[in-house]
């Protein structure tokens, strides 16, 4: 019974709790969320700068489009290059060819393999 009233004492007795350190994974964690939001808020405001600049160029793009001269119909600016309307002789001797050679309409074809 002796012993029945220390332990009853002492569980009735304020437990002193002394402060505890932080561990290392708990310091670890914290570093980590601290990185981790820092990393997330940087990002956030590239994405906001970025967006701005694009809708700042779209906006000039846009503007240079609707801003741009209009066609005089009366003079129609051709593209630099040959005519399209003329009518070019190709010498076909010698070239790779299907069909007979003595067809009535020939089409001759250009192109780039590399």
């Amino acid at each position: 019974m002796a012993n029945d009233r220390i332990d009853s004492a002492a569980e009735h007795e304020p437990r002193t709790e002394s402060r505890r350190k932080p561990d290392a994974i708990s310091v670890a964690i914290l570093v980590g969320l601290v990185v981790l939001i820092t990393v997330a808020t940087l990002n956030l405001f590239e994405t906001h700068r970025q967006r701005n600049e694009f809708t700042d160029r779209m906006t000039q793009v846009l503007n240079a489009v609707n801003t741009r001269p209009v066609a005089n119909p009366a003079n129609p600016r051709r593209p630099e290059g040959p005519d399209p309307d003329k009518v070019y002789t190709v010498k076909m001797q010698g070239a790779p060819a299907r069909g007979p050679d003595g067809a009535p309409i020939k089409i001759a074809e250009f192109s780039d393999f590399q």
